[in-house]
């Protein structure tokens, strides 16, 4: 089925289930009109019978009945008895239903059914109609012929409105494939249209939010390459600068020290970069463990708090995350150094039942600038941009944590907590 075309495949199918429903149908409609198609039998020869006793002089001819009239002891007048099919004669029908005690009889002779009808007069005078199975044949002909003719009506309307919608269903779904072909060569630029609210709108709807995924994530790594780019380019060309200088025997050798600073930058820069490209590949859960997050909290502030006139509070509790160690420490480290870079006295964290904050009594941030604080090399309010927030954010998401920003209490508080 996969080699057919859906076209054809919807007009199999329909066909198919037509077939086989009719089938069904024909079967059971078949039973029930074969006891309707007998009493209807019945009732045109009961009908015949009164024709023929108004009209006893000059009964009325009948393609599916016959008649025997019998007066005065002996036949009057006879008609069509080739019904019959030669099994009886005017004499053996009247010998054999004037001792008849019903009013009718039904014989089957070589798998045919005759019926008879009997209208007794007085003086012993007979009237006696029949029939056999020629008028049952006649209405099971007609019927048959008008279920054919609706059948074949049927499957032809159907395919013809099948193939119609079909056409119309695999014309929007070619427009789609083509217009996801074209996507890598127009850069993820040009939107996906598709009208309607049925199941391909929403395929349509889906691959246009994938297409604005990608396309704001190329605007993301263009930018990240460009901020990347300049980022290196100033230490580098310093290192270089002093380095040819002290070869040139034009400064003095204790200017390494600067060159010491721009290669500990440079190592910083790489070190976040490789950070940042190792998240995008941590997917073994097999590495994770329970890890206790006032060890992890604890560690960074040993290291940190020297570094600055800064006041560590930390309210900790043993509260645990499942995950990597070493993930944990670049992400809180992270936060950490943004909130010593903008705080004026003071960083609080607190873990209290799995919630992690980190509180700075810095500038509150601007709405615009929350928005965009965890997208790489965005810059920050005092000018300053890295990877640092996208390594914070990357690491929540890669641990299922929810990670949110907020100003509050005249300051900033970044807040961690499992999802």
């Amino acid at each position: 089925m996969k080699e057919i075309k859906l076209t054809t495949q919807l007009n199999l199918i329909f066909t198919i289930v037509t077939l086989l429903t009719s089938l069904i149908f024909l079967i059971a409609l078949n039973r029930v009109f074969a006891d309707f198609r007998v009493e209807q039998n019945q009732s045109q020869l009961a009908l015949y019978l009164q024709d023929v006793k108004i009209n006893l002089n000059q009964p009325p001819a009948s393609e599916y009945n016959g008649y025997v009239i019998y007066e005065g002891g002996s036949i009057r007048s006879t008609g069509n008895l080739d019904v019959l099919d030669g099994n009886y004669t005017a004499q053996r029908i009247v010998s054999e239903l004037s001792i008849w005690p019903g009013s009718s009889k039904t014989e089957t002779i070589n798998g045919i059914t005759y019926t008879f009808l009997i209208d007794r007069r007085p003086g012993g005078n007979l009237t006696i109609v029949f029939t056999s199975e020629d008028y049952l044949r006649m209405l099971g002909n007609s019927f048959n012929a008008l279920i054919q003719i609706s059948f074949i009506a049927l499957v032809l309307l159907g395919n013809v409105i099948i193939l119609m919608w079909s056409k119309i269903t695999v014309e929007r779904v070619k427009r789609l494939r083509g217009e996801v072909a074209v996507l890598s060569l127009n850069d993820y630029k040009i939107p996906i249209e598709i009208d309607g609210s049925d199941e391909i709108t929403d395929l349509a709807k889906t691959i246009e939010r994938m297409r604005q995924e990608i396309e704001a994530s190329e605007k993301t790594k263009q930018e990240m390459l460009q901020n990347i780019s300049h980022d290196f380019k100033t230490p580098i060309a310093v290192i270089q600068s002093y380095a040819e200088a002290i070869g040139d025997g034009i400064s003095d050798i204790s200017e390494t020290e600067v060159i010491i600073k721009q290669a500990e930058m440079l190592n910083q820069k790489v070190k976040q970069l490789l950070e940042l490209s190792k998240l995008e590949y941590l997917k073994d859960e097999n590495e994770y463990e329970s890890v206790k997050i006032r060890e992890v909290i604890n560690n960074i502030v040993n290291n940190q708090k020297y570094r600055s006139n800064l006041q560590f509070i930390t309210e900790l509790d043993d509260s645990t995350y499942y995950g990597v160690p070493e993930n944990f420490y670049n992400a809180f480290s992270n936060i950490i150094d943004n909130a010593m870079r903008y705080a004026k006295t003071k960083i609080v964290i607190t873990l209290k039942n799995k919630k992690l904050t980190f509180y700075n009594d810095g500038e509150p941030i601007s709405q615009n600038f929350i928005d965009q604080l965890f997208k790489p090399y965005e810059k920050g309010q005092k000018g300053q941009f890295g990877l640092g927030m996208s390594i914070v954010q990357k690491t929540c998401v890669h641990f299922n944590l929810l990670l949110k920003v907020e100003n509050v209490n005249q300051g900033v508080m970044f807040t961690i907590e499992p999802l």
